[in-house]
């Protein structure tokens, strides 16, 4: 099998499960027990491991609060947020509307649950916001702008600094999904200008079942939490800290940080070579998306070929024809449609994207025996047309 489908999900780094299979059964302390070695020890390894995932966004550790992942994290935000005091007067939110389902339907649901209105600002036909429609639509009366970093199916990466000093020059705050630039690109969340956001631990090589969310102080303050009882996370995320999963995410994300230009050279030569490659065998093809993306990402729109049936063609190679979390949903990708493309041609399209093990050879491979579905598909699909 060739794994090319790294946005959707990551292996866990052999050197993250080695620090955490001890928690399991050796060290196993709950972390808020501290009134004995093996709690003050749990607890100890908590604290570590915030410092490593602020490290990772260049945030502080005190503005670091774990989380089960990052859709648990965009709803702690959004709806902590326009639920709060802070959003006293105010009446609209605005979020892209390339944005994963968790921000959209959590927007939407913080909206409806508190008297406000939710706008969806377009973007351009190379997948980036439009800023000079996000110019338009706002004003004093938004709370919020929620802007992700790097899109999940394109991987087209927005222009964050110029998105929140729009927001903040309209007194708003800056929410942004960072799920997918973490371990890719480097982020420095106050250079950025983002208030507050998500990501997660196993789209970078740690477990599942494990995010954080990250607020400035002054807004983490006031935020409702969703999940209360027992004080936990200072306030903000109440229950058992997932300990192992904490420390193998800290883990994760110092290594990403130690290798990410390692990191970011591998992926372009893959790109290249995929790129290369898909340019002399698939004919009549095209990269849905601006060139300014994360190097590991493509979206490719194959004419005339049902991505769902070359997929089913090439079964010893993993891709997706859109978000992870909307495979189950028979319609076309909103992210594609959004960005202009017809159902058909959204249809036709499949996401590649690659991993720190990927190598050339599988490249290679994958693009042969993609070459031979969409050839196969194509020919049926002709004869269909000719019947």
């Amino acid at each position: 099998m060739i794994y090319l489908d790294f946005n959707a999900t990551t292996p866990v780094d052999p050197r993250v499960l080695e620090v955490m299979y001890p928690l399991f059964s050796s060290n196993f302390g709950n972390a808020s027990s501290t009134q004995h070695s093996f709690g003050m020890e749990a607890a100890d390894l908590v604290e570590g491991a915030r410092t490593q995932v602020a490290e990772l966004i260049s945030a502080r550790s005190a503005e670091i609060v774990f989380t089960s992942g990052a859709t648990e994290s965009i709803n702690l935000g959004i709806r902590g947020y326009v639920s709060s005091s802070l959003c006293a007067g105010k009446k609209r939110v605005l979020v892209g509307a390339t944005e994963h389902k968790a921000v959209l339907e959590a927007a939407q649901i913080a909206c409806s649950d508190n008297g406000l209105q939710m706008q969806e600002i377009p973007v351009l036909s190379d997948g980036t916001l439009d800023l000079a429609a996000l110019n338009t639509m706002i004003s004093n009366d938004v709370a919020l702008v929620a802007a992700m970093h790097v899109n999940n199916e394109t991987g087209v990466i927005n222009p964050l600094s110029s998105i929140s000093e729009i927001a903040h020059r309209n007194s708003a705050l800056m929410f942004s999904d960072l799920t997918q630039s973490c371990g890719k690109i480097s982020i420095n969340v106050n250079e950025l200008g983002v208030d507050f956001g998500a990501y997660s631990s196993h789209k970078i090589y740690g477990p599942k079942g494990v995010g954080a969310f990250f607020a400035d102080r002054r807004i983490m303050r006031s935020l409702n939490p969703l999940i209360v009882g027992g004080g936990h996370e200072g306030g903000m995320r109440s229950g058992t800290q997932n300990v192992p999963g904490i420390v193998g995410f800290g883990v994760a994300a110092k290594l990403a940080n130690e290798s990410l230009d390692d990191y970011q050279n591998h992926m372009k030569s893959l790109r290249r070579l995929f790129l290369d490659e898909i340019e002399l065998q698939i004919p009549d093809s095209r990269i849905n998306g601006s060139n300014n993306c994360v190097d590991n990402t493509v979206n490719l729109l194959i004419k005339g070929a049902d991505a769902n049936a070359v997929m089913a063609g090439m079964p010893n190679v993993c891709v997706s024809s859109g978000s992870a979390c909307q495979s189950a949903v028979p319609a076309p990708s909103h992210v594609l449609v959004e960005m202009g493309l017809d159902r058909t041609s959204a249809s036709e399209s499949i996401r590649f994207s690659f991993g720190k093990y990927t190598s050339e050879g599988e490249i290679l491979k994958a693009i042969k025996e993609l070459s031979g579905a969409v050839n196969y598909v194509r020919s049926v699909s002709e004869r269909v047309q000719i019947a």
